[in-house]
């Protein structure tokens, strides 16, 4: 298996993209995001309004720089940033993403 993606719920309207791997030989081809069109659509489907991910904060690790340009670029916005929560050396990054299935609204 090349690629895998777990959602977890978080609360009754949230979604979380809990873990996601492709492996390296794998990046840059688009697999990763097709995996995330189909996690998204599900998703929706099941009738989530938001989706959320948590990395390491950009800046502090190249890699881990490069994972926070591909969720920007799927349209996650920064959300919010816990130092700590991990520990000090990987500072969390919160994206999240209105999943747009929102009935409520007019």
């Amino acid at each position: 298996m090349k690629r895998f993606l777990n959602l977890k719920e978080t609360g009754r309207d949230t979604v979380e993209i809990s873990v996601m791997g492709i492996l390296k030989d794998c990046h840059r081809k688009g697999i990763g995001t097709r995996l995330f069109l189909e996690a998204k659509a599900f998703a929706e489907c099941e009738g989530y309004s938001f989706m959320q991910v948590k990395t390491v904060q950009m800046g502090k690790y190249k890699e881990y720089d490069n994972t926070n340009r591909f969720y920007l670029s799927l349209g996650f916005k920064e959300f919010e940033v816990f130092p700590t929560l991990w520990d000090e050396w990987n500072p969390c990054q919160v994206y999240v993403m209105s999943l747009g299935n929102d009935s409520s609204l007019p």
